[in-house]
């Protein structure tokens, strides 16, 4: 991968938020909860102080106890592996969120976080209604899928505005990048990035193989929900952008899944709507 001049050119921008190797080895602990040594993850923490205010904050928010959570260790009892999961998933959520670091200027980022939006709750939605895997993974995994298109926002906004605008004119996404990005996309990109964070192999199959997942060789549920999902979400971004582009639902897939018709249409249904709530309660 890093023979790609695009990857070279994201590497020497300097942009690209840095996230310390430790984070990697928290996430891999919380996905593996049977091979979870506390003591060690809260030794991590440590090291993370951002991370760690996040974990403090968001438990001592939500708590009915009477008293102040002050430690990590205590921390990740009360919550347990699948809370510190999401949490810790939303830490680079917000360092990929299209906020004042987006410089392209005819993309607008913040018609594309919609469709990260939409993007989680469709993921959510059928995660939920298949029980193939969990829901609220999908949904924080939902909002990064894309971290490929917000490291081109942050590093090289000039080629993503290239790519708009052949998008405007009614060129598939895919198409348009690998026209501008000389053969590589945004997925690829999304799967760079998580080598290089150390994150987990599970988070960088879903980011790079979700306009793929007969590629996919492990985490196949998860790839799937996540392409049907980013499908349905797309639908609804190329119409905020006045196109009438339509992505196709891969049949087979839907089958894979077993979702059928009928779901698909009351989540394209209800999308915009669910869109909107999410978008006022995370106010970018």
């Amino acid at each position: 991968m890093d023979e790609y001049k695009i990857i070279k050119q994201i590497k020497e921008s300097g942009n690209l938020p840095d996230i310390p190797k430790d984070f990697g080895e928290i996430l891999k602990m919380l996905l593996e909860p049977f091979e979870y040594d506390i003591n060690q993850c809260a030794e991590n923490f440590l090291r993370l102080p951002l991370l760690e205010t996040m974990l403090l904050q968001a438990l001592n928010y939500n708590s009915k106890l009477n008293r102040e959570i002050k430690t990590i260790k205590e921390a990740l009892i009360l919550l347990g592996t699948k809370n510190t999961k999401i949490i810790a998933i939303s830490y680079i959520t917000r360092l990929m969120l299209p906020d004042s670091k987006g410089r392209a200027k005819l993309f607008n980022n913040k018609k594309y976080w919609r469709h990260c939006i939409g993007t989680s709750i469709a993921a959510y939605m059928i995660a939920d209604e298949t029980g193939l895997c969990d829901k609220d993974k999908m949904f924080t995994l939902g909002l990064i899928h894309d971290i490929g298109i917000t490291a081109l926002d942050i590093c090289l906004p000039d080629y993503l505005d290239k790519i708009h605008a052949l998008q405007l004119k009614g060129t598939h996404q895919i198409v348009a990048e690998k026209i501008v990005l000389s053969g590589i996309t945004h997925s690829e990109i999304g799967m760079w990035i998580c080598k290089e964070w150390n994150l987990p192999d599970e988070i960088a199959e879903v980011i790079g193989f979700h306009h793929t997942p007969l590629l996919a060789e492990s985490y196949l549920n998860e790839v799937r929900i996540m392409h049907l999902a980013d499908s349905i979400s797309t639908n609804y971004y190329e119409k905020l952008l006045g196109n009438n582009t339509t992505f196709i639902y891969a049949e087979r897939i839907m089958k894979m899944l077993n979702v059928d018709k009928e779901l698909i249409d009351r989540l394209i249904k209800n999308l915009p709507s669910e869109i909107n709530k999410v978008n006022r309660r995370i106010r970018l």
